[in-house]
């Protein structure tokens, strides 16, 4: 009985087993056609999203940059249409024709939406290439001229390239709703997967559950178990090794390692200690500790492994641990390649640093800046309370204003700096183009920079070379003094007294139709290590906390500097030596100026013979070096009799000198004696400049009233040299053109009418125009400004003067309604917007609103009355 129910429960045993194995086989089979079909699917989608959608997005993407670059090569003709320009341009569209086409033939086989939308493309294509043979055509006529071609490109190529764009923009429109669709239908494939994956998962724990208590008694329990592992092992992405300690093979290896570890299955079944050859020595032998444990040895790490397959290392996630006990012992290992996972994980974290950095740098930016801007903020409020109380000791008080006006230029230098730096990071930063003379440049340069050099104890000179006649160039000169200031102004903060800051600027061979002017500014100040060079050029930082500490500043600057230099199309170098010093390199293209801004009418500097007096022989040497290198013939002498000897002979030879530089203080004979016996002797035609190191206002009256046509400051230039030279042979240059600058600035007679909301700044307007002259009215808001204007009789005002934003009625509203109200005066009347939004796009603004021109805030007088004066003579 006992026999026939053993085999009774073994047949049961069987069948139970049979139709467990089965079940189970069904539900992994389910499983598996569930995981092919949803893998499929979604490959599908992937491989028509990669091939059809992504590709035709990018085609078009490409296509648009093609038909920019396009525009761009025609729009070249506007303005160059020269024979060697028209092939230039051809030859452009030609390979971007070619690329294009390419482009087309792409979206064409791939594209998935209405054939009509490829038609319209291709035919727009075909009329744009017709159209651009056409314009080119036109372009190589002589009698085209560059506005003829521009009307011409305006109105048969615009229209072209716009309807060329909206058709590409609805092919994109289709493909990324294309792209949406498969996303959706992925995303379902994805919702039913995961359904029924969670059904058979439940299903197969149930049966597994279920057949467990049977499988135990099973004698094939080993075998069915090894054959569930390797169908498992088949599934998913990791490698498995299952060893025993003491031998060197393996028990079992799965399929798949290759591709994780590169190491193939049957080398590791053979010999698994291969698998420590890739390993570092550190981790391999960790592993062989972790696996001479006698109970329950396990290890789970992190390790970077050697894939022999891959050149780069790879992150491998590796599992160990033992199963059973004793004899019976056997290893499980498990490698997982995590690499992506790692790297991800690494961008993170360097993403965040990154963060971090930046946030830190900006909020020692604001802290700086909290301390830079309340610097000058309670100069102003400081001195403002002291003026008020000592409003009856005028001395005090103008003292008290002229440290205000200080430190207002020094916090609206600050204010430039965020407002530079922000135009730049956001693209809005202009360069203009203006002719500019260039020793009037570097002299009025150095007459701001020397100053503040000799104030801290300094040596600053300036050295020029390689110039020609014509130094008036095509540029921005008001960027470049800019790109200057900074790093002098830099050169002067880092250098200790005593110390010396140098001006260098040379002319470079010609590099095609550019002329480009080298820069060096150098000092033997503190220096810089190699980390404050690397961080040079990045906003908001400065070298370190203690520079900032002790010498201020926004740490904005030489981020400027640089930007500023790469939009001019030039570029800079910094050479630097902790405690030795730094020297700057700025190097710019100018176009040459058709026009001399100062031309000599009755003299060439050239012709000119000079005599230097000086008791220095090596100001003497210094200067007339400086004269040669103009080319003029120059003599010195060392004491005033020698230099009356000099000029009587010469007179008498028939040789005189043209112009005479006479040094103030020398002994025996001072310069105001040398000048009194030279014009008893000769007479007033020769121009006599006085050389001084010190304030001449107590000597000039007197120096003028015997003779003396001008001043010049020690140390001499070369830039300052010229233009005292031109000043007393031609009159362009010095006191003259200052006071004819003062009388044309007078408002005297001009009725003005001021539109400003606030009141202050009303007062202060009012009271610095009628201290030129002015009659002003002022109103507080546009809408009154039209009203008060049409009251008037025609031709009343002569300006009106209009702040941009104010209640009721804006500036550029009321400035519309002023040129369309009908008056003869209307149309013609300067407009001056006065406004403290000074981009580039609020001056267009307004421009483009009617008024003449834009004055920012805060106001400079002076600029507003040239400007009035200007509008009010075109008028």
């Amino acid at each position: 009985m006992k026999k026939v129910e053993i085999k009774q429960n073994n047949t049961t045993i069987n069948k139970v087993t049979l139709a467990g194995t089965i079940s189970l086989l069904a539900l992994l089979l389910l499983f598996l056609v569930v995981t092919l079909f949803s893998t499929n699917s979604l490959a599908s989608q992937i491989t028509l999203l990669t091939e059809h959608p992504f590709t035709v997005n990018g085609d078009i993407s490409d296509v648009k940059t093609d038909l920019a670059l396009m525009r761009i090569r025609t729009e070249r003709l506007q303005s160059y249409n020269q024979p060697d320009d028209i092939v230039l341009v051809s030859e452009a569209l030609e390979d971007i024709y070619i690329d294009m086409e390419k482009l087309l033939n792409e979206i064409a086989e791939l594209y998935l939406g209405p054939d009509e939308d490829i038609r319209a493309l291709s035919d727009t294509y075909e009329e744009l290439k017709n159209a651009h043979h056409q314009f080119l055509a036109f372009s190589k006529l002589t009698s085209s001229s560059t506005n003829e071609i521009a009307e011409y490109e305006k109105t048969y190529l615009y229209p072209l390239y716009d309807t060329f764009e909206a058709d590409a923009t609805r092919i994109l429109t289709y493909v990324r709703s294309t792209q949406q669709s498969i996303f959706t239908s992925a995303n379902q494939i994805n919702k039913m997967t995961v359904i029924w994956s969670c059904i058979i998962i439940a299903a197969t724990a149930v049966g597994l559950f279920y057949f467990q208590s049977l499988i135990r008694k099973m004698s094939q329990r080993l075998y069915q178990k090894n054959n569930q592992f390797e169908v498992l092992a088949e599934t998913i992405d990791e490698s498995f090794l299952i060893f025993s300690k003491e031998r060197e093979d393996c028990d079992f290896v799965s399929s798949n390692t290759e591709k994780v570890i590169g190491i193939q299955a049957d080398q590791l079944l053979a010999d698994r200690s291969l698998i420590y050859n890739y390993m570092s020595k550190e981790t391999a032998e960790e592993l062989r500790n972790t696996m001479s444990m006698k109970n329950d040895g396990s290890w789970d790490s992190a390790i970077e492994f050697y894939n022999p397959q891959k050149i780069e290392p790879r992150w491998l996630q590796l599992r160990c641990y033992q199963v059973g006990e004793d004899e019976n012992a056997k290893y499980i290992m498990t490698l997982t390649d995590h690499t992506e996972e790692k790297r991800a994980n690494q961008a993170l974290m360097d993403a965040l640093i990154s963060a971090q950095k930046a946030n830190n740098a900006k909020k020692d930016f604001l802290s700086r800046m909290s301390h830079e801007i309340r610097t000058p903020m309670n100069a102003i409020i400081g001195m403002t309370t002291i003026a008020a109380a000592s409003i009856e000791d005028r001395g005090r008080v103008e003292d008290c204003l002229a440290k205000i006006s200080y430190a207002s230029k020094h916090l609206l230098m600050l204010i430039n700096d965020v407002l530079d730096m922000s135009r730049i990071e956001s693209n809005h930063m202009k360069i203009n183009t203006e002719p500019f003379e260039l020793y009037q440049f570097l002299n009025n340069f150095v007459s701001v920079i020397y100053p503040q050099a000799a104030n801290k104890g300094l040596e600053f000179t300036e050295k020029t070379s390689g110039f020609t006649d014509h130094t008036t160039y095509l540029g921005d000169p008001m960027r470049l003094n800019q790109i200057l200031f900074n790093l002098t102004s830099n050169a002067i903060k880092f250098t200790q007294s005593g110390g010396k800051v140098s001006l260098e600027v040379s002319q470079l061979p010609l590099r095609g139709k550019k002329v480009w002017l080298r820069f060096i500014v150098s000092d033997t100040g503190i220096g810089m290590d190699e980390q404050g060079l690397k961080n040079l050029y990045t906003p908001f930082e400065q070298a370190n906390a203690s520079i900032a500490g002790k010498y201020g500043g926004t740490g904005l600057g030489m981020s400027i500097t640089q930007n500023l230099v790469s939009l001019m199309g030039g570029h800079i170098k910094v050479k630097s030596t902790p405690n030795e010093g730094t020297a700057f390199t700025v190097e710019l293209p100018f176009e040459q100026s058709n026009v001399d801004l100062q031309p000599l009418q009755e003299y060439v500097l050239e012709s000119l013979k000079v005599l230097v007096v000086d008791d220095e022989r090596d100001i003497c040497e210094h200067t007339v070096l400086l004269l040669k290198k103009m080319k003029i013939n120059a003599e010195w002498v060392l004491s005033g009799k020698e230099a009356v000897e000099s000029v009587v002979l010469a007179q008498n030879n028939g040789n005189s000198f043209d112009i005479c530089f006479i040094d103030w203080k020398m002994p025996e004979m001072d310069g105001l004696e040398t000048v009194r016996q030279i014009r008893e002797k000769i007479g007033p035609d020769t121009p006599i400049i006085i050389i001084s190191a010190y304030d001449w206002s107590d000597i000039e009256e007197e120096a003028r009233s015997i003779g003396v046509n001008a001043f010049i400051a020690k140390p001499m230039f070369q830039s300052s040299i010229y233009n005292v030279l031109v000043n007393v042979t031609h009159g362009a240059f010095g006191r003259s053109t200052a006071k004819a600058d003062t009388e044309q600035n007078s408002l005297k007679g001009k009725r003005l009418l001021l539109a400003e909301d606030n009141e202050l700044n009303m007062e202060i307007a009012t009271t610095l125009l009628s201290m030129n002259g002015a009659d002003v009215e002022g109103v507080p808001n546009g809408k009154e400004a039209v009203e008060k204007f049409m009251q008037m009789e025609p031709y009343y005002y002569d300006a009106i003067l209009m702040d941009v934003q104010m209640p009721i009625m804006n500036g550029c509203e009321a400035t519309k309604h002023i040129r369309a109200c009908g008056r003869p005066d209307a149309e013609f009347i300067p407009i001056i917007a006065t406004t403290a939004n000074a981009f580039a796009e609020d001056v267009a603004t307004v421009m483009a609103a009617g008024m003449n021109a834009h004055i920012g805030k805060p106001i400079d007088i002076k600029q507003l009355c040239e400007v009035l004066n200007r509008l009010c003579r075109q008028r």
